[in-house]
């Protein structure tokens, strides 16, 4: 018996986690759709997969003592997702 409160969240929170960090696998693809002469933006989409790295790891470990960090850390992960998109791609 551990002292420490389980941190193995449900299944489908693990899938819905995983399914949320998929865009950090895009990062090459909005690194290239990037113009040119913006190095703020390059260096706001360079960090953008460790804030999702980061941001689901803490979601998964969080999940099961503090259910509405995790839900917020996931909503959060979606809308900066949204937002690195719509930086990238309405210029």
């Amino acid at each position: 018996m551990s002292r420490y409160p389980s941190t193995d969240a449900p299944t489908w929170v693990k899938i819905l986690i995983i399914i949320l960090l998929l865009p950090v696998f895009s990062t090459p693809a909005l690194l290239s759709a990037l113009p040119q002469g913006h190095e703020e933006w390059r260096t706001i989409v360079w960090c953008f997969p460790f804030y999702l790295l980061m941001s689901g790891w803490l979601a998964w470990i969080s999940y099961n003592s503090r259910q509405t960090v995790a839900w917020i850390l996931m909503v959060l992960m979606v809308l900066s997702t949204a937002a690195v998109w719509m930086l990238v791609t309405c210029v």
